[in-house]
């Protein structure tokens, strides 16, 4: 089913960050939901950083960016540190296309703080 996704609360928080891991296809469908997420998720303890594990998005389009975006502005201006943890392809891929690829920091893979269970898809 197109828009599946699951993002999820925070998965991993050592205290300064947060891991939200998201899996499967972000659209218009699932985009505000995964803003959502990640907000409260950033939200519930504090946190210093928020890192949004994004290495299971299967497909990822400009309503996903306007959401990346959203929470990146909103985490900004209280503070937080936003980064995406292993971007998959298709995240890459559409950010290096519309030139926002640079406006986020980025961990490689192996640089992600813990790989917990992904959410299980709606």
């Amino acid at each position: 089913m197109p828009g599946q996704t699951g993002a999820n609360g925070p998965q991993i928080d050592d205290g300064d960050t947060v891991v939200v891991a998201v899996q499967g296809e972000i659209d218009i469908a699932t985009a505000d939901d995964m803003r959502d997420r990640m907000l409260a998720a950033a939200g519930e303890r504090g946190s210093a950083v928020l890192v949004a594990d994004l290495s299971e998005v299967d497909f990822f389009d400009a309503s996903g960016v306007r959401a990346l975006m959203a929470v990146r502005r909103r985490l900004n201006a209280r503070g937080v540190r936003m980064v995406l943890g292993g971007p998959s392809a298709a995240v890459v891929r559409t950010l290096e296309v519309l030139g926002l690829l640079g406006c986020f920091t980025v961990l490689p893979p192996a640089e992600v703080p813990s790989r917990a269970p992904s959410a299980t898809r709606r």
